[in-house]
């Protein structure tokens, strides 16, 4: 089972436990509100952790570029190819993340 399929099904099953909002009390919405912003909150901190990995490794990216451009360095070009890697795999996840949500 691949991640956005998981991701989909233990959403499926988390609504599905969602309780009858009808019969809890003030105190017990109160909780599941708050419980709610706490989800909220950390998606959105991880969110913003993806974007700044996803620009940090576009400007090392660049900067390799740079120092490549003078010389031909077998090295650099490893560690170029291992970052654009990494970026796309960083973004790919970005946008399934996105989709599922």
């Amino acid at each position: 089972m691949n991640l956005v399929a998981w991701h989909t099904a233990r959403k499926m099953s988390e609504r599905a436990t969602l309780p009858d909002l009808d019969t809890l009390n003030h105190e017990a919405l109160k909780a599941l509100i708050v419980a709610q912003h706490a989800q909220i909150l950390s998606k959105d901190e991880q969110l913003a952790s993806r974007d700044e990995e996803i620009e940090r490794l576009k400007l090392l990216i660049a900067k390799l570029r740079r120092m490549q451009f003078g010389r031909k360095s077998e090295k650099l070009d490893r560690q170029i190819e291992q970052l654009e890697l990494r970026l796309d795999e960083t973004c790919a996840a970005a946008t399934a993340g996105a989709s599922a949500t």
